[in-house]
């Protein structure tokens, strides 16, 4: 009897070690990983390496009410003076009558240190990953937030969510019961694996200075304009790399539990709005790729142009006899129209598309919109004409068009924006992904250097402030565009969007910007007078912090020239004014604003 019992015990004994000894080895190495196993997300920095956001450890105080040995009274005093919060909201708690309370969340470690120094049984200590963006509003739109369940919501956080989180090959943390750190050497790794593990780091194309500069310009003249939203959106147009993407109005991915989705959400690739004159750069351009019209093909603008029962009109009335020069000058949606149906529908729509109208860019970040752009087939005579200056059949995102001219600046190459320039390793910094955008040709390099040439003529010879950056000839085109109504069926009275579009320089383009200001209700809600003085005074600190060289006289010979031949537009350029940075004319306004804003989300 002894003798079969004992062997019984051995024969277990050997099954247990020798035949599932592996298996429960390793179930066992599991379950001390997964019990309350930290893991800290990887930073996502600018293109420099400066941190946006970063992970640290917080902690979470849950406390058992019941087996606290100091009276309830007493303990609700001590614990609401370290926690910081009220004793009566403390007291509160503890006698709710539930078994464990959260007392508090997101500690940090000198008050963890506090609690831990009472050795109290019953109280709980639970280190969570917690997520800090160490700049506050900067760049939000970009970046996302991490939500309570450590989830990324929005942006570079919610679409890199794996890769962040991908610790690799990297020890992790051996934990007991309780979650505490076991030294254990592992055989094929050289250190304990204390640490928490460390996901991928996201180093993105933005620039920390200049993401300030545009968020300050734009910030200032939509509060001082008392605009709905905005957006200013600045690339380089040789690699699709943004430099810089402010969005307004801001939030705080600290705190992003006090502001609604309408504006933690990044409208510009989002939502989408009929252009108006912006468009008709594409619109040029598709005529002049096409063949339908020539460098030097006129057209007569009387004002008006009836199509169909409809009758479209300039803003300004009639310009006679006019070149393409003057179609940008002007802003002619008279002749615009006319080049729009003198191409086929088809060949139209097919150029559109080229130019990324109507699809997303594949931008790196969750949710871009593709934009409208109705097929061919179902477009009547009025759908060409007033989509060829940014009505009718067409809706795009400023992402998309800010691409759309990218190409033109780019010789004709459309190149994918992207805003991840590459995924390393956090341990030895090696790169493990660097981004390849997408490129395509759309128009050759004669017509997009010929319509450049437009451009930068209609900003150098025009009245506008827009596109005035002291030392640089800019090519670029504003646009007063009208407001689609909520139901999709007309525009909204004396609502406009007002924009700008350029690159520069326009005879070597190394910055392509657009700025968008949604319902504007000052300086005539012009695109000229609110969209201008942001991209002037982003595009000009730009130019100088990227040490792009000024453009000094060259390329001016064909604006001079015919200046000659137009004493009026000679006297309009001496006369023309220059504009204040947005940021330095409305400093007082917008400190008043920011104030109202910080009180309204503490």
């Amino acid at each position: 009897m002894l003798l079969g019992g004992f062997l019984l015990i051995v024969g277990r004994l050997y099954y247990l070690q020798i035949i599932l000894g592996p298996e429960l080895k390793r179930k066992a190495h599991v379950q001390r990983q997964q019990h309350n196993l930290l893991v800290h997300r990887g930073a996502i920095t600018d293109r420099h390496g400066l941190p946006l956001a970063i992970d640290t450890t917080r902690y979470d105080i849950y406390v058992h009410p019941k087996l606290i040995k100091a009276g309830v009274a007493e303990a609700s005093e001590i614990l609401a003076r370290i926690t910081r919060q009220p004793s009566e909201k403390v007291y509160k708690l503890m006698n709710s009558g539930y078994p464990v309370i959260t007392l508090s969340r997101h500690m940090e470690r000198e008050m963890v240190d506090e609690i831990q120094a009472l050795n109290w049984p019953g109280v709980d200590i639970v280190p969570r990953p917690f997520r800090h963006y160490p700049e506050g509003q900067l760049a939000a739109h970009l970046l996302g937030y991490v939500n309570m369940d450590t989830k990324g919501q929005g942006g570079i956080e919610q679409k890199e969510e794996s890769l962040l989180k991908d610790t690799g090959a990297m020890s992790t943390p051996q934990l007991d019961g309780h979650g505490r750190s076991i030294l254990v050497k592992e055989a094929n790794n050289a250190d304990w694996g204390i640490s928490p593990p460390l996901g991928r780091h996201v180093e993105l194309t933005i620039d920390n200075y200049l993401q300030h500069l545009a968020e300050k310009e734009l910030a200032a003249m939509c509060r001082h304009s008392s605009a709905l939203k905005g957006t200013a959106l600045f690339a380089d147009p040789t690699n699709g790399e943004i430099l810089a993407w402010a969005n307004y109005p801001p939030y705080d991915p600290n705190r992003y539990h006090k502001y609604a989705l309408e504006t933690t959400k990044n409208w510009s690739m989002v939502d989408v709005y009929q252009p108006g004159s912006t468009f008709k750069i594409l619109t040029v351009c598709s005529g002049l790729e096409t063949g339908v019209i020539k460098n030097s093909t006129t057209f007569y603008d009387g004002g008006s142009l009836t199509v169909g029962n409809r009758t479209i009109r300039n803003h300004d009335g009639g310009h006679g006899s006019i070149d393409l020069l003057h179609l940008f000058i002007h802003s002619s949606n008279i002749a615009s129209a006319q080049i729009a149906m003198m191409m086929p529908p088809k060949v139209f729509h097919e150029m559109l598309q080229k130019f990324g109208v109507g699809q997303p860019t594949g931008i790196d970040l969750p949710g871009e919109s593709h934009g409208l752009l109705l097929n061919h087939k179902f477009w009547k005579p009025l759908d060409a004409a007033t989509t060829g200056f940014g009505q009718g059949a067409i809706a795009v995102t400023p992402l998309q068009l800010m691409a759309a001219v990218g190409a033109v600046a780019n010789s004709g190459v459309w190149m994918q924006p992207h805003l991840i320039r590459r995924i390393y390793d956090p341990r030895t910094g090696v790169t493990e992904k660097w981004t390849e955008p997408v490129k395509r040709e759309v128009i050759s390099p004669a017509v997009a250097h010929h319509v450049a040439g437009l451009l930068a003529d209609n900003i150098a010879m025009g009245t506008q402030i827009a596109g005035k950056v002291p030392g640089y000839r800019v090519a670029g085109k504003t646009g007063t565009a009208q407001k689609v109504s909520a139901s999709g069926r007309g525009y909204l009275a004396g609502q406009t969007i007002a924009s700008f579009v350029g690159f520069l320089p326009a005879n070597n383009p190394q910055l392509v910007g657009i700025v968008v200001v949604d319902s504007p209700q000052t300086d005539g809600r012009w695109g000229n007078t609110v969209a201008g003085p942001v991209f002037n005074a982003i595009a000009m600190e730009a130019a100088r912090y990227l040490g792009i060289p000024p453009t000094g006289e060259t390329g001016k010979e064909s604006v001079e020239k015919t200046l000659l031949k137009d004493p009026l537009k000679a006297l309009n350029r001496k006369m023309a004014p220059t504009a204040e940075a947005p940021s330095v004319k409305y400093a007082a306004e917008a400190q008043a604003h920011l104030q109202r804003e910080q009180e309204q989300h503490r």
